[in-house]
């Protein structure tokens, strides 16, 4: 179910209005940002940390990992291959969406 944008948006303005009063953002606009990117940058440090534990653990990259299992991975490789490929794809979307939201254009 989805609530009415006006709902949303009225929620919003009450919950961050206090922020804008005391002037610890300039404006909306600002911190929504702020708060994404934030946000962002959790992810971010969340799937840096699976890479490197990943990396850490096996001794190779994710690639030279891929290239060392070629015909001859068990199943428990397959699932680390698995967990760890997840981690990288999510890092990479991450990496997009942060770039994104730095370079929107913003009223």
């Amino acid at each position: 179910m989805s609530l009415p944008s006006t709902t949303i948006f009225g929620t919003a303005e009450k919950i961050f209005r206090p922020l804008i009063r005391e002037n610890i953002f300039k404006d909306y606009e600002e911190l929504l940002k702020h708060l994404m990117l934030t946000y962002i940058n959790q992810q971010l440090k969340t799937y840096q940390k699976k890479v490197h534990d990943f990396e850490k653990k096996h001794q190779l990259s994710f690639e030279d990992f891929t290239r060392s299992l070629k015909g001859k991975a068990s199943w428990k490789d397959e699932d680390e291959w698995m967990d760890w490929e997840d981690s990288v794809m999510f890092l990479k979307k991450w990496e997009k969406i942060k770039d994104d939201v730095l370079h929107a254009d913003v009223v």
